[in-house]
């Protein structure tokens, strides 16, 4: 009893400080839903199944108790596969939503829940002072193993399919090792869950302690790999409103490129675009593309603005270039003011250490 309680310990405080790093740099992970997926990862597996799980065995509680607890960790056990399933789709590509999947898995979850009504589902016995629990109904068994089988094929395609498009190996590298530990996890449940050993039991414990505290370590250290690791930016361009081209960088060779080296067509688009509406009232943001999203923002004050193409605007791009027209600004606000006649752009240099700062996950490191 008193390594159960120890390791239902363990697994909350993991799981808190997971869940209370989420909430305080919730803004790092761009869109609430990401966020919230995550959250229910911690709240959901780490902490109320994890709980039930290893309360069901326990003979301190009454036989009927503790099916109640075998029967509820069942129930988080799918609710926590479901929301692993959406989390592993939206961190590879959040631009295709995963409404087949949310489908799939709802009819699961209901018809589970339905065979628990079923009476006699499990019986339970105590062997060798912890319970076991006997499935009596082989169908309810058979759905919780198959949806253990679908989560597995579901997240091993997704990573097989968009692997390829995944910025860069790093990210690559550390996605496939979290993978692999998730659906090693699963397997160890299912076969927990047909043979009730105790081996297997403990097992699947340490490898969830290991899991989780790799899972946190990189949620705290590496948060950039749980934001849509397919979506790209390309370019980054700051014009001034004059139409001279302040700075520019390359996501796809992480470099600086100057004037000469981008197309003519470009830059009379652009000066197009900021001559008719940097100093209106109604501005162009978005324009969308088959492939691309061309991204704008003005600082009609400072007189410049800036120009992003990616694969697709989310919140996270959102919030970033944001957050870098707020520093950008402030740090060159006297010369933005200043900027008459000969424009020396070197003295925008440093808005590479802005973008490096506030676009991290974007960076490519190959």
């Amino acid at each position: 009893m008193m390594i159960d309680i120890f390791l239902i310990i363990v697994s909350i405080i993991i799981s808190m400080i997971g869940l209370t790093f989420l909430y305080f740099n919730r803004k790092i992970f761009g869109s609430k839903l990401n966020v919230i997926l995550n959250g229910s990862i911690y709240l959901f597996l780490g902490i109320i199944f994890f709980t039930f799980f290893f309360l069901s065995t326990e003979v301190s509680f009454t036989e009927n108790l503790a099916l109640i607890f075998w029967y509820l960790s069942i129930f988080f056990w799918v609710i926590s596969l479901s929301a692993l399933g959406l989390i592993h789709r939206f961190i590879i590509n959040f631009e295709k939503k995963a409404i087949l999947s949310m489908f799939i898995y709802s009819l699961f979850i209901g018809i589970i829940i339905g065979l628990f009504f079923i009476p006699d589902s499990f019986t339970i016995n105590l062997i060798n002072g912890f319970y076991r629990f006997n499935s009596q109904n082989l169908m309810l068994l058979y759905l919780i193993l198959v949806y253990n089988l679908i989560i597995i094929g579901v997240m091993c395609y997704n990573l097989m399919k968009y692997y390829p498009r995944i910025r860069d190996k790093k990210s690559r590298i550390m996605l496939c090792v979290l993978t692999i530990e998730f659906l090693f996890l699963i397997i160890i449940y299912s076969i927990n869950i047909i043979f009730q050993n105790l081996f297997f039991k403990y097992f699947y414990t340490a490898v969830y302690i290991i899991g989780a505290i790799f899972a946190s370590y990189s949620l705290i250290k590496k948060p950039f790999l749980f934001i849509e690791l397919t979506n790209k930016i390309y370019d980054f361009i700051i014009f001034h409103r004059s139409g001279i081209l302040l700075y520019s960088y390359n996501f796809e060779t992480g470099e600086e490129t100057d004037e000469s080296l981008l197309k003519g067509s470009i830059l009379i688009g652009i000066n197009h675009i900021l001559s008719n509406f940097i100093n209106k009232k109604d501005q162009l943001g978005l324009i969308k593309m088959q492939n691309r999203d061309i991204i704008f923002e003005y600082d009609n004050k400072h007189g410049y603005a800036l120009l992003l193409t990616t694969n697709h605007k989310n919140s996270f791009i959102t919030n970033a270039v944001s957050n870098f027209m707020k520093k950008f600004t402030g740090l060159n606000k006297e010369k933005l003011q200043n900027l008459t006649g000969l424009i020396d752009v070197s003295e925008f240099r440093n808005a590479k250490d802005i973008i490096l700062e506030f676009f991290e996950p974007f960076i490519i490191n190959n």
